[in-house]
């Protein structure tokens, strides 16, 4: 048994990252949402195609913007 499976007997497991892949590899029960860590992200290459994928089915939506940021 590894320490994270020792830790997730007695406490709720959060990723403080944006990057998918680690949220993958640790699979937390929740992950941050600080604008920070997952802009960092968004802006290495491995995560560009999110970022294109995002913003085409944004402007497809046809809604204000203020809904598509909901």
């Amino acid at each position: 048994m590894t320490k994270l499976d020792e830790l997730r007997k007695m406490t709720t497991i959060v990723a403080d990252t944006g990057e998918i892949e680690e949220i993958k590899k640790y699979k937390p029960t929740d992950a941050t949402t600080n604008p920070s860590l997952i802009l960092a992200a968004a802006n290495k290459p491995e995560y560009h195609n999110h970022v294109d994928e995002a913003v085409q089915w944004g402007k497809k939506s046809k809604q204000s913007l203020d809904a598509v940021m909901e």
